[in-house]
Order: C-alpha cells, then structure tokens, then sequence
C-alpha cells in the first residue's frame, strides 16, 4: 500500500486520467441501468403493483392483454372455487386524453375496476374511486401535461367526460400514466367488437392458493392463468428492450476492463527498470503485485462510485421528463462487475512483473 500510494502521488496527473476514464465508463454503464430499469418500470409498473396472486386471460391471447377478452361473470364462477379467496374483474385498454378546452392529446392507459374492490392504489391527493359514475383517478405524471385535482378531461375520440377526483403515484403502464375509472365506464367507452361479451372485461384479478389457481381452467372454458410477471414479460418490446440494454452494459463492462488493462499494462512497461532495481534489493514479486491491485482496486473504486454519484445526479435532473429509475441491486451489480473486471485486467500487468529479470531490466537502464 505504501508504494502505490507513494507512487499516485508522485504522478497524480497520470492517475487522474486513469481515474476519469474509469468514471466515464463507469456513469455510462449505471445511466444505461437507469434508463433499462425506468423503461421496465414504466412498461409494467402498474401490472405489477395489482393485488392478487395471478390474472385469468384469455386462453389464445399469448399472455398479450390487448388480445385478451373474458366475461367479467367468470369472476362469481372463480369465487366458488375452494381455496379463491377473491376474483376481481379488471379492463385494460389505451386512450387518449385532453383536458376540456385543450386540444393537446395525451396518451394514457385507461384501467376499469370496481369502487369497492381490492384493486386500490395509494392516493396521495383527493379520493378514491367514490361511486361517482364519472369520477378517475390519475397518475401524478399527468401533472406536467397540466392535469390536477378537480380538472374535467375529455377522451378522444367519443368525447366522454370525466372529473379527476384523486391523484396516485407510480401507475404506468406502456410508458403511460395510468388513469382509474370505474368498470361500467370503462366498457362503456370500449368500441364494439363482434364476437366480444357484453360485460367483457380484459382480465380476472384472483387471489387463493396454487392448487386453486391450478383448477381454475377447468371451471371456467377458454381462460388459462397467467403470474403477473408472465403478463409484464410479454408485453410488445419489454423482453427485447431488456435484453438489449444488458448487452450494451455488459460491453460496457467488457470495454473498461480493455482499457485499465491496457493503461496499467504499459505503466508497468514503463517501470520495469524500477521494478527490476527493487527485485534487486529484495523486494518480492507478492510485494510488487500487491502494490498494483491496491493501485487498481482504489482507482476502479473511487471510478465507481463518482459514477453512481453522476447517475444519481442526474435521476434529480431529468425528474419526469425521461424514463429512468435507480435500482440499488443493478447498482450493486454493475459496480461490483466494474471493480472484478479491473482487477482481472491487471492480469497481463502483473504476469510482466512476476517475469521482470532483475539483471536485464537494470542493464536496459543503463
């Protein structure tokens, strides 16, 4: 420790570099983090914060809810079922919106459920759905699109008003703030399809133990019974989106641990007649190593966490307008990831200095 540290102070300028570099890559991989989880969590945050163990869907809708179309009377028959203890009808559909007197349209996610059911998020202003046949409840997002407490808003087409009566915090479904309105509504405004049941809703909410979830198909024809991370996976791009992101951070990974093996290896180039002259009066090649993982391991650590700093920073600076959330686990993930790579880089840097010839490295001094 105390000839590396010797040795970062006497070339402050060399190591700074190294260290800004490190922290580039480093804020670069954790900003994609947080742009992957953002994106994850504004496709199915609010799938996943419904109450209850699974949703029933169609059986051919491929775990896709816009495909899937079931009657909202199979709820009483679910109920019967021994071991349900709930089985709640929800409808999920797409809209837009504008508020009265505006010709701005939003985009937004539309989610009918019943005034007394489970399906009840925190509202952080105003009431719940009250029994009012044109009360909703929206998500804050919809704020900077000028949508408050008390506002009407207008869905397009068909023109039908609604009155917002409480306001929630992240409900976003598709990347579009959920709006809460009462299940009559809600089918009220779905267009006609042929085929479709008259009190066709999207998907049962239930609630009971796995043998019971199990023998649902079987009482009810055409359904199959879907975890609700089944139904966030499916949803068009999210596993694609996913799994692109991952790739470019895992590169990420894979180009930093190129270049601090590249940096550190021609600094031990650079210093192999040191090296040699220390190996000369007794110094071990264990010393000699110890002194450049400490080097890399400080560098790499004090890279990382000026990263997650900077992506941290910049989640209060973006706020709303972008989707992107910091995850403590991918976080720890990647950072961790960072500082193995940095240490493995080190590989070539630390085989030279095991092969450093006393003799030959001093006469290539002199």
């Amino acid at each position: 420790m105390f000839l590396s540290l010797r040795e970062v102070r006497h070339a402050k300028l060399r190591f700074a570099l190294i260290t800004l570099v490190i922290v580039m890559v480093s804020a670069l991989v954790f900003i994609i983090a947080g742009l992957a989880n953002g994106l994850s969590e504004g496709n199915t945050a609010a799938i996943k914060a419904l109450p209850g163990d699974a949703m029933v869907i169609s059986g051919g809708s491929d775990y896709l809810l816009d495909r899937s179309v079931v009657s909202a009377a199979d709820a009483e028959t679910i109920t019967g079922i021994d071991g349900i203890e709930r089985a709640e009808p929800i409808g999920i559909s797409s809209a837009n919106i504008k508020t009265k007197g505006s010709a701005h349209l939003v985009g937004v996610s539309l989610f009918g459920v019943s005034n007394d059911g489970f399906v009840q998020p925190h509202v952080t202003s105003g009431t719940w759905l009250d029994g009012s046949e044109s009360g909703v409840v929206v998500d804050e997002s919809l704020s900077e699109d000028g949508v408050g407490l008390g506002d009407t808003i207008v869905v397009d087409p068909g023109g039908a008003e609604l009155t917002v009566i409480g306001i929630t915090q992240n409900q976003t479904y598709r990347i579009s703030p959920v709006i809460f309105l009462p299940l009559p509504l809600w089918q009220e405004l779905q267009p006609e399809q042929q085929g479709r049941p008259a009190d066709g809703v999207t998907a049962i909410l239930v609630q009971g133990s796995d043998q019971a979830l199990a023998s649902i198909p079987d009482a009810a024809p055409d359904v199959t019974v879907a975890s609700k991370q089944e139904v966030s996976d499916h949803i068009p791009g999210e596993s694609e989106q996913n799994s692109t992101l991952f790739l470019i951070q895992i590169f990420l990974v894979i180009i930093a641990a190129g270049i601090i093996a590249a940096f550190f290896y021609i600094i031990t180039l650079q210093k192999m007649p040191e090296l040699g002259v220390m190996k000369a009066i007794g110094a071990s090649t264990g010393y000699l190593a110890r002194a450049l993982v400490s080097q890399v391991v400080g560098l790499a650590l004090a890279g990382v966490l000026i990263g997650i700093s900077i992506a941290d920073t910049l989640a209060l600076v973006i706020g709303n307008s972008v989707p992107y959330s910091i995850s403590v686990g991918r976080m720890a993930l990647f950072g961790s990831l960072l500082l193995l790579v940095a240490v493995g880089g080190t590989a070539l840097s630390l085989l030279r200095i095991a092969r450093v010839d006393p003799l030959d490295a001093i006469n290539k001094a002199g």
